[in-house]
This record gives C-alpha cells, structure tokens and sequence, in this order.
C-alpha cells in the first residue's frame, strides 16, 4: 500500500484518521494536509509554508445568523 508508512489514530469524534508526523496530533483526513508523503497539522503546515488563512475569524459569543 502506498501509505503505509503513514500511522492512523482514532480522534475525538471516533473516527479514524493520520497521525501529524511533526506534532503527534490525531487528524481527521478530511483535516489533514500533505507535505513530502506526510501528513501534518494545519498549525504545523503554517509553520512550514508560511500560509495564513484567507479569511477573518471571529471570536463572537453568538452565531452569525444570532446577531
């Protein structure tokens, strides 16, 4: 197989996902991001690339559509 270098983990939600080769954080693959056949953390990928995200998040008490 082709990833099977690559080390699962069940996360918080009972799903199983790839392990952040850099950080050990249990992912979901949907969350997951490759970097040379690894796969890593958003935080870690940001750490590595330089990336930011292209949008502003909000740390509001209410939802959007609350307010």
């Amino acid at each position: 197989m082709p990833h099977e270098h690559a080390p699962l983990g069940i996360n918080e939600n009972g799903e199983l996902g790839p392990i952040c080769h850099f950080t050990g954080k249990i992912m979901t693959f949907g969350e997951a991001m490759v970097i040379n056949q690894h796969y890593v953390c958003w935080e870690y990928y940001q750490k590595l690339t330089g990336a930011k995200p292209s949008n502003k998040v909000s740390k509001s008490s209410k939802p959007f559509y609350n307010k």
